[in-house]
């Protein structure tokens, strides 16, 4: 499994949020031109890590994107979960029937990828915002 680059420009997009706001809203625009994120691909992951509560939108003049909770809140499978499908995490043969694998039933190397997305979510789980962008963030939103 590997971090797409919705995940990967979505934990860009999350860092300078709290980096260059610190509390005030980010337009789409700033964060665009300061993480080489196209204005449309923005708008594509912003709108799942909205409806996730990732983020929040303030229309208007001085309005963008501000953390929806604080940045120790955000985790790295928050993201993931929001912006990806899981299919990409659970694609190994875990998941496949013994109709579609002619080895299934006699595989052994199928009991690992359990125990590999495991452990994957729970890093993912672990990591925060926070921990990427540093003591720099807001404490609370």
């Amino acid at each position: 499994m590997s971090i797409t680059k919705n995940t990967e420009y979505a934990l860009r997009a999350l860092y300078e949020i709290a980096e260059t706001g610190r509390g005030n809203p980010v337009s789409r625009r700033v964060i665009s031109e300061k993480q080489g994120i196209s204005e449309p691909f923005l708008e594509k992951i912003c709108l799942p890590m909205q409806k996730a509560g990732i983020i929040k939108s303030v229309r208007g003049p001085g309005g963008g994107f501000l953390l929806g909770r604080s940045a120790a809140d955000i985790t790295v499978w928050d993201v993931f979960s929001a912006v990806d499908s899981k299919s990409h995490f659970y694609e190994k043969c875990a998941a496949v029937k013994d109709r579609e694998c002619e080895h299934y039933k006699k595989c052994k190397i199928k009991t690992v990828w359990p125990k590999i997305n495991r452990a994957l979510k729970d890093s993912m789980s672990d990591i925060s915002l926070k921990d990427i962008a540093g003591e720099n963030v807001l404490k609370e939103v």
